[in-house]
């Protein structure tokens, strides 16, 4: 197992733009990096989790899905739906912060498994926003980003009466 820990909320690792994988001369192993990516995602409760929010600044993240597990690496959009839906979201890396993020409701997504093997997949729902979450991720993009700055400071007060609350 590949040991994994969460950065800082304001490491500038979440904000910088990841690198993709490189399965011909690979920084670690693949299978074992995807399978400790998802067993840290998984002991977190988490429904997602992106590479660099562990400190690895590579194009791979973990998303749960109604099926099993997927690991994707060097993902690419190809299509999204015009549909957008706005919901709730959180993120690990933001304990207890919560904002309203619009998304569309379908996205298909090209990328490969930890054997390097291409796929194109397409997600709806919240699956679609669960991996739309992650690939933003790899961007250096943050939900904060997507939420207005009225709704985000708002949330950021909820957020700190409820670390109040949780560290009592």
């Amino acid at each position: 197992m590949i040991k994994m820990n969460l950065v800082s909320e304001d490491s500038s690792i979440l904000t910088a733009p990841c690198q993709n994988f490189n399965f011909d001369a690979p920084p670690f192993d693949p299978k074992e990096f995807a399978e400790s990516l998802y067993d840290f995602m998984k002991s977190r409760d988490g429904l997602g989790l992106s590479a660099n929010q562990v400190g690895y600044p590579y194009r791979i993240f973990a998303i749960r899905t109604d099926d099993s597990p997927l690991i994707i690496f060097n993902p690419k959009i190809v299509d999204q739906s015009e549909n957008i839906i706005s919901m709730k979201e959180g993120c690990l890396s933001f304990p207890l912060l919560f904002l309203n993020v619009k998304r569309p409701d379908r996205i298909r997504i090209r990328f490969q498994h930890y054997d390097a093997k291409t796929q194109t997949s397409q997600f709806i729902g919240m699956t679609a926003r669960i991996a739309l979450h992650e690939y933003d991720h790899l961007g250096g993009e943050l939900f904060t980003q997507k939420a207005s700055a009225f709704e985000t400071q708002r949330a950021m007060r909820k957020r700190m009466i409820l670390k109040r609350k949780v560290n009592k």
